[in-house]
């Protein structure tokens, strides 16, 4: 049986020292460091390697586990921005839904219904309760729609 090389408990020492750090810090860089130098002194306990050996294994895990994963968070994120517009700004989240006009819409405002709400709304033309309407942007608490325009 081969012996447990000293450098590797460091390695595997300075890796724990690294995931404690991403706990305590707000950070999301040191958990894959960390993971890097535990599977360092993993290696390193198996075969027995030169410091400098030990720091290209390091530093190659330390790319690989933390680039990727980097590039796609960031993709993921980018992919996600589509609702981000629409956080807490719930009238945004109407644009493009066709709704009904539930008080008549006279001198450009009315009310329409979104679900179970209703909303204030705005036109530039007057429209009669019952009209469905596209909602197309959001001004405050106030909806600015337009009459569908029918298919015939």
């Amino acid at each position: 049986m081969t012996e447990f090389h000293p450098e590797a408990w460091h390695w595997i020492a300075l890796g724990l020292v690294l995931a404690l750090g991403e706990m305590v810090l707000p950070t999301n860089v040191l958990l894959w460091f960390g993971i890097a130098g535990i599977v360092t002194g993993l290696v390193v306990a198996c075969v027995d390697l030169g410091p400098a050996y030990q720091m290209v294994i390091f530093a190659t895990l330390a790319f690989v586990s933390y680039f990727p994963v980097r590039w796609a968070a960031r993709r993921f994120r980018a992919g996600d921005d589509s609702n981000a517009a629409a956080l807490n700004q719930r009238g945004r989240s109407a644009i493009g839904h066709h709704v009904t006009v539930i008080e008549a819409i006279e001198n450009g405002y009315g009310a329409v219904k979104v679900g179970d709400s209703r909303w204030r709304a705005m036109c530039a033309q007057d429209l009669p309760a019952g009209t469905k309407v596209e909602v197309v942007d959001v001004e405050g608490a106030t909806l600015k729609v337009r009459p569908l325009v029918s298919e015939a």
